[in-house]
């Protein structure tokens, strides 16, 4: 997100603690006021770890409903104006239309974009790839130009 100029944030200031502060006084330089969402509240290393851990029928039945529907009311109590995700299965989970392979797509400088479902306002919602990608010589490249094409599109919405 530094290099795409999304958070700027000088070198200086980059322990755990210090940007913690930073983002949550929104005490940064960028185009946007972010907001960062953890979609599940419990500590794995990848959201399908939940589901193991707790076993599809209780996942299924009570922490996904209850992980959407905080979601939602966060969309709907805030200013939000876009969401942008770096994980498929959020994405997939609070997006209007799904998505399946994607990566080559946004290597291909695709922008992949919906709308969040089931609220009562338009919010797009953005894929880039994910945070742990390091796949391709040229991920951080690859990275950049997927935020940047997020950002246009924010920053100009069709009319």
């Amino acid at each position: 997100m530094n290099d795409a100029g999304w958070l700027s944030i000088e070198e200086g200031d980059r322990s755990p603690a210090q940007l913690a502060e930073i983002c949550l006084k929104a005490e940064y330089r960028g185009p946007f006021e972010l907001i960062f969402y953890c979609y599940y509240a419990y500590p794995t290393d990848y959201p399908e770890e939940i589901r193991k851990i707790f076993g599809r029928a209780y996942f299924s039945q009570f922490i996904e409903p209850e992980a959407m529907a905080e979601f939602k009311k966060t969309i709907q109590e805030t200013s939000v104006e876009a969401v942008v995700t770096f994980n498929k299965g959020i994405f997939n989970r609070i997006a209007e239309n799904p998505v399946e392979r994607y990566v080559e797509r946004l290597m291909q400088g695709e922008l992949i974009q919906s709308q969040v479902q089931g609220i009562d306002r338009h919010t797009p919602v953005y894929l880039t790839f994910p945070t742990g990608w390091r796949y391709h010589r040229q991920y951080r490249e690859l990275r950049q130009k997927s935020l940047d094409t997020i950002r246009t599109a924010i920053c100009n919405p069709p009319p």
